[in-house]
């Protein structure tokens, strides 16, 4: 019998397909379910429609590289090295943006945060208080709904409507809207291209917000404004931050659809 090593190569170079791709789909799954105590064996199986003796040796593969990490009693959940990574890349966007955002709180006196999507959580990634007497200083600690802030709405804007209807079925947090009005909002959102709170979470506090694309996905711009100031300025700080989303959105090589 005569070997056929092209063949073989390219039998093997199949074979790595298809467990990147399995891999990969596993790695989403667990993302998307998003819970402290993981996901079980079988029902990770379940849900990427493989054998379980497939995700087992997978997701040992991927707990070996320490991309994927045990969870209660017998669940599995995405590990350190991901969040690492993510945070490596992360630190170059952040980095062109950081600048740009600080000096957008000092011209206009007010606080500016950037935030992302971390799962299902909104995350304040870097904030900058305004100097003005009165002024809104962000407090840690403080995770609302994501549908109630101006950067949750700004960022689930970015989101088609099916995989809006998604997060909030896996939300876990009292929702305070339904789907048609939240699905409504956003595509007010969408048309008039920022996001906007008013004393949704902190009474006398709104926000205004903008979406900016980058090649590592969605970050949201967020002015947190005394409630007058708000409605006295808004005109303003919406020119001021449709200007700032334009030129880091050409900086981060990613422009608007």
């Amino acid at each position: 019998m005569t070997d056929h090593p092209v063949d073989d190569a390219d039998e093997r170079q199949h074979g790595g397909i298809q467990v990147i791709a399995r891999s990969s789909k596993i790695m989403r799954t667990l993302s998307a379910h998003g819970l402290p105590c993981g996901m079980s064996l079988a029902a990770i199986a379940s849900a990427v429609d493989l054998p379980r003796s497939t995700v087992q040796r997978i997701i040992n593969a991927l707990a070996a590289e320490h991309l994927v990490e045990p969870a209660g009693a017998s669940g599995f959940r995405l590990g350190p090295a991901l969040g690492q990574m993510l945070y490596q890349s992360n630190a170059d966007v952040v980095s062109v943006i950081k600048p740009y955002a600080e000096q957008l709180s000092l011209s206009l006196q007010e606080t500016v945060c950037l935030a992302s999507l971390n799962l299902n959580k909104l995350r304040i990634i870097e904030s900058f208080v305004g100097e003005q007497p009165l002024r809104v200083v962000p407090q840690i600690g403080i995770a609302p709904p994501l549908h109630v802030t101006a950067a949750g709405k700004a960022l689930l804007a970015r989101m088609d409507d099916a995989t809006v209807l998604e997060w909030l079925a896996r939300e876990e947090q009292p929702h305070t809207t339904t789907p048609q009005a939240l699905l409504q909002e956003l595509a007010q959102v969408r048309a008039q291209g920022f996001a906007q709170d008013m004393d949704d979470v902190v009474l006398g506090v709104s926000a205004i917000a903008v979406a900016i694309n980058t090649y590592r996905g969605p970050y949201a711009l967020m002015l947190l404004v005394p409630t007058a100031r708000l409605q006295r300025d808004i005109s303003c700080f919406q020119q001021a931050m449709f200007g700032l989303r334009d030129v880091l959105e050409k900086l981060l090589s990613n422009a608007r659809p």
